[in-house]
C-alpha cells in the first residue's frame, strides 16, 4: 500500500492538521463572548446539538425543544445529517456542550478543540 516514507508524510500531514485546528481553536472568533447568538460558531454547535438531540423529523419544525429563532436549521437535509455526524462525535468527546438547550452559548476550550 503505502511504503515508510509515504507513510511518515502521512502520519506528519495530519499531525499538523491537528496541532493546527486545535491551536486556532484557543483563539476568540466572530460572536464570542456577545449572547445572546454567539455568532457562527454558535450556530454550528447549536445545529450538532440539535441533530443529536431530536428526530430528523424535528429537525425544521418550530417547537419548545427548536426555536428555529436560535440558530434553527436553514440548511438542506444533507448539511443537517453532515451535523448529526459531527455531533454524534462531539457527543461523545465534550458532552456539556450539545446538551439541548443548556448549552445555549458553550464557549470551553474543550468544546472549541473539538469544534
Amino acid at each position: 500500500l503505502l511504503d515508510s516514507s509515504s507513510w511518515s508524510f502521512c502520519v506528519a500531514c495530519i499531525l499538523f492538521g491537528i496541532v493546527l485546528r486545535c491551536s486556532v481553536g484557543f483563539n476568540s472568533y466572530s460572536g464570542f463572548g456577545r449572547p445572546p447568538m454567539h455568532g457562527d460558531f454558535e450556530a454550528q454547535r447549536h445545529w450538532m446539538e440539535l441533530t443529536v438531540a431530536l428526530s430528523p423529523s424535528e429537525w425544521y419544525q418550530n417547537g419548545t425543544a427548536n426555536n428555529l429563532l436560535y440558530w434553527g436549521l436553514d440548511y438542506p437535509p444533507l448539511t443537517a445529517y453532515h451535523s448529526w455526524v459531527c455531533g454524534y462525535f462531539g457527543v461523545r468527546a465534550v458532552p456539556e456542550a450539545f446538551l439541548l438547550e443548556s448549552s445555549r452559548g458553550h464557549e470551553s476550550p474543550a468544546g472549541k478543540c473539538f469544534m
